[in-house]
């Protein structure tokens, strides 16, 4: 089982065939993080297919979000010190 799939395994999008396409979609951009979807993806088809995910409404961005947390959260109970970096441009003020 390669990395995307196990940190979407449990992805609930709805349909098995969204399921499926997000862990594709997160393998392809994971793999080539600085490139453009059409380039990362590789060809028509994929990248039809990521631009069909990512527009569908049938889901919201924390139904994605969901078990990648999960299996974050997974890894760090594992370690005995984890450091979190956060860019100062995302933290509320004060």
């Amino acid at each position: 089982m390669d990395w995307a799939q196990e940190e979407w395994a449990t992805a609930e999008l709805g349909d098995w065939h969204l399921n499926r396409r997000l862990i594709k979609v997160a393998q392809q951009l994971g793999d080539k993080p600085s490139q453009s979807i059409p380039l990362a993806c590789g060809g028509w088809a994929d990248t039809a297919g990521a631009y069909r995910l990512l527009s569908n409404d049938s889901f919201d961005w924390r139904d994605v979000l969901e078990p990648h947390a999960r299996c974050t959260m997974q890894r760090m109970a594992a370690e005995k010190l984890v450091l979190c970096h956060s860019a100062p441009a995302t933290l509320p003020p004060g």
